[in-house]
């Protein structure tokens, strides 16, 4: 289970850097999409030719067209990034689920072992006990044929 819980946080951590990456390249397309309609916006304020406006406009449109692609890889990164999230959540409670379980075998063992021993312990002092009585049993016994 830990080595599931920091496939996780690996997974987590390839996945948020892979967000930044795409976060980068998004702000990147926003800012070729933004110059180009500043292009374009400058070239209508001036007399320009057609051929010049057409490029620009075509250079604006495959801007926007990128940055709508980027923006789509960066939503969807995103989502990834909450599912190794969630994923790294569900292996961090199944791990400590497993650790208590682990924790409280390991108790009810001990709490087994210690009753062995004290019945062990138990049927030792009865056992010596026993002996004992019957020594001073004996012990007596001699004692009444002496006199």
């Amino acid at each position: 289970r830990q080595s599931k819980e920091k496939e996780c946080q690996r997974e987590l951590s390839r996945s948020q850097q892979e967000l930044l990456r795409q976060e980068n390249r998004l702000q990147k397309c926003a800012l070729e999409s933004k110059k180009s309609r500043e292009g374009l916006k400058k070239a209508l304020e001036r007399p320009s030719n057609i051929g010049k406006l057409i490029a620009l406009d075509k250079w604006r449109n495959r801007q926007e067209d990128e940055l709508d692609r980027q923006s789509d890889r960066t939503r969807k990164q995103q989502v990834v990034v909450e599912d190794k999230r969630k994923a790294l959540v569900q292996a961090s409670k199944e791990k400590k689920i497993l650790e208590r379980l682990r924790e409280r075998r390991l108790e009810e063992h001990r709490m087994a072992v210690q009753r062995e021993e004290q019945a062990f312990l138990d049927e030792l002092g009865c056992r010596i006990g026993r002996s004992w009585r019957r020594f001073q049993e004996a012990d007596e016994v001699r004692s009444e044929k002496r006199d």
